[in-house]
């Protein structure tokens, strides 16, 4: 049986959040963290989801933001919704090597892309977005995560919540 768990939930968060600053900054769009993530964000958003799933914990990431930093992101002319797909296919990515090296297996699933108004996820519990803002526009990230009844995540070898692999260094396996 799964469910919530206030502490991985909030691990995960603050993985999260340096995670989706590293991994924008490796392709030029410097992320800031919004002073005022409360206020109301109904621009039309692109948006990709992943979903995730393990043995102690299962969960869904979903990175959503004005076309701006997804745009000028892109390392390459194509479709900036194929560019959305691979950043949420990253940003798990690095949040699956965080959790590894803190005692946790996960595997994602394909990222979703979609677009619209007012996209938010349903959860069981309420879920704040991270909010950052960039010279580009706006990019959001909920994570949502549930565990199985006492499950831990190890702490990390820093001692930092947000502590993982640092971007610019391989793990081959």
């Amino acid at each position: 049986m799964f469910g919530t768990n206030v502490s991985v939930g909030g691990a995960m968060r603050a993985m999260a959040a340096t995670a989706c600053e590293e991994l924008f900054a490796a392709y030029g769009v410097s992320l800031r963290v919004s002073s005022d993530s409360n206020r109301p964000f109904d621009q039309i958003v692109l948006c990709g989801v992943l979903g995730f799933t393990g043995s102690q914990l299962r969960g869904s990431v979903l990175l959503a933001g004005t076309e701006g930093p997804f745009a000028v992101s892109r390392p390459a002319q194509g479709q900036v919704r194929d560019w959305v797909g691979e950043l949420t296919n990253q940003l798990v990515g690095r949040l699956k090597n965080r959790l590894r090296e803190r005692g946790a297996e996960i595997a994602p699933s394909t990222p979703v892309v979609l677009q619209g108004e007012h996209i938010a996820p349903l959860p069981r519990h309420l879920l704040i977005p991270l909010m950052f803002d960039c010279d580009q526009g706006v990019v959001l990230v909920w994570v949502h995560v549930e565990t199985t009844p006492g499950f831990e995540l190890m702490p990390a070898a820093d001692g930092r919540e947000d502590a993982g692999t640092p971007r610019d260094e391989a793990i081959f396996f």
